[in-house]
């Protein structure tokens, strides 16, 4: 897809980049709100942020982890600070290997509240960061976080599972905790390749189980290490893709499965059909 790079703010520019993610329609500005004038539905737009959630999408871990989240938005930072050493250690590990350009779009599917795109840009990295998170709190607790650290990120409330974005936008699609408790985590693979452009680079990150002795205050939240949910999603990725790596991070209290997507459609089917 192309667009046309500008001087307005991300969240301005944000509302051109959207679409119904039950119809794929575009989503126009009108009377406030966000509409789809092929089938005339609309979504708000709540504090600046669009909220382009579906009923069908808050259902079984989603709703739990929406709701701890929301409940945990304004403790959030705080535990980053609280393990402050470690936290700048882990987000070191994370720049180090994810490659990110300035002038890249990039979007953050689980953006939080913004430690990790702040991160990038500490690393002098002057890219177009855009942000989407189901829970709205930690989104509000981002806008605030913004103000303070004087960055430029388009936010949006959206199911990972099912994000409200155009097709084939972004050079670069990343994830970073929460991907081991989504209701299907096939699906929102499946949505960061759709949104990456040919050639894009898309990472994930998320906990192995040796970290969970450090969250005693969480276990009652998360489901057991013998459910296998902590497992980096490798069989998950379309044979499609190319480049896929893992790697431990933190003493392996983290995962991070990286790949590309191949840099043409006809490249791809090419994949498709060899493998």
């Amino acid at each position: 897809m192309g667009y046309v790079k500008s001087n307005t703010s991300k969240q301005s520019e944000l509302h051109h980049l959207l679409q119904n993610p039950a119809t794929g329609n575009p989503l126009i500005p009108e009377d406030g709100r966000l509409r789809d004038r092929g089938t005339g539905a609309s979504f708000r737009i709540r504090n600046g942020i669009p909220v382009i959630l579906l009923p069908k999408d808050i259902f079984g871990w989603n709703k739990k982890q929406q709701r701890s989240y929301d409940c945990g938005s304004y403790l959030y930072d705080l535990i980053y600070r609280f393990h402050r050493a470690k936290a700048n250690q882990w987000l070191q590990q994370i720049a180090d290997l994810m490659r990110v350009q300035s002038g890249d779009y990039v979007l953050e599917t689980s953006v939080g509240t913004g430690q990790q795109i702040r991160n990038l840009q500490q690393h002098g990295i002057n890219a177009h960061f855009f942000g989407n998170d189901i829970s709205f709190g930690m989104l509000r607790q981002c806008q605030k976080n913004m103000k303070r650290w004087k960055l430029d990120i388009g936010l949006v409330q959206g199911n990972a599972e099912a994000l409200p974005f155009v097709d084939q936008l972004f050079d670069v699609v990343f994830h970073v905790g929460g991907f081991n408790f989504f209701n299907d985590k096939e699906r929102a693979i499946n949505e960061m390749i759709r949104v990456a452009k040919p050639g894009a680079r898309i990472y994930l990150v998320d906990e192995t189980p040796d970290i969970l002795p450090n969250l005693p205050l969480f276990s009652r939240f998360i489901p057991d290490p013998a459910s296998g949910v902590y497992e980096p999603p490798i069989d998950l990725i379309p044979r499609t893709m190319s480049n896929i790596q893992s790697h431990d991070l933190l003493e392996g209290m983290f995962w991070l499965v990286g790949f590309e997507k191949p840099g043409s459609d006809r490249e791809l089917r090419r994949r498709s059909l060899t493998e």
